[in-house]
């Protein structure tokens, strides 16, 4: 019991009340990612704001609050399109506690009824992860471009009001294109510089389709011995 509640003060009893009841009510706190179920999109997360605890003798001590279980995860994403990240074990991650019970809506989706009566518990919390301590800040973050990175910045896609887009990385660029499909890349009236050696698996037509084929063009004047030909002809 709250030292608060054995006075005869009805504003400090009151009070006392009404903090025991506040602290009963979870809104949003900070976790680490325990594990993660990627085929259902959900997470075990772990509070990293100990609470404190009352003991018989009126002493205090801090303890550790439960894990989280099956706790939704979230990846932005809207019209069909989905932003995804690998989210991994040690991750930081903030878990906003709903204020009325999420198991129909995580089950069934849509509306659905409650299940329960309680309120702002913590078995209703739904994951953002990406919120970092000061220990896991990342560095060099651009106050210019929206960037797609990875932590340590080698490898990011870069997004710049003025400056267009970039993409660095020290490891492979691989483009696909579906099979028969075709793949497009429009430079405009600009000229595009490839440096190092450019291997092309199939022909190269010069001059847009029905132009020069560099596997099956034929060549003008052409003459025996150690002359040139002229331009290819066709």
């Amino acid at each position: 019991m709250d030292l608060r509640e054995r006075i005869g003060d009805l504003d400090e009893g009151l009070q006392a009340a009404l903090d025991g009841r506040q602290a009963a009510m979870w809104t949003a706190l900070p976790c680490t990612v325990v594990s993660v179920d990627l085929a259902n999109q959900t997470c075990v997360l772990q509070p990293t704001v100990k609470a404190a605890v009352r003991k018989p003798d009126g002493s205090q001590e801090w303890v550790s609050l439960p894990v989280l279980q099956d706790v939704p995860l979230h990846f932005p994403g809207g019209g069909g399109v989905t932003m995804t990240f690998p989210i991994k074990e040690g991750d930081e991650a903030l878990a906003v506690i709903s204020s009325r019970p999420i198991d129909s809506w995580h089950q069934s989706g849509g509306e659905q009824q409650q299940t329960s009566a309680r309120m702002h518990d913590l078995s209703d919390a739904m994951a953002f992860v990406g919120f970092r301590s000061q220990p896991r800040k990342l560095s060099n973050v651009s106050a210019e471009s929206t960037q797609i990175r990875s932590d340590d910045g080698q490898t990011n896609i870069d997004l710049h009001p003025s400056n267009g887009i970039g993409l660095t990385t020290p490891q492979k660029v691989g483009i696909s294109a579906g099979n028969g499909l075709e793949m497009e890349i429009n430079g405009g009236s600009g000229t595009a510089t490839i440096k190092g050696t450019l291997v092309v698996e199939g022909d190269v037509i010069a001059g847009g389709a029905g132009g020069v084929s560099l596997l099956n063009h034929v060549h003008t004047n052409v003459e025996p011995g150690a002359g040139l030909s002229g331009p290819p002809d066709q």
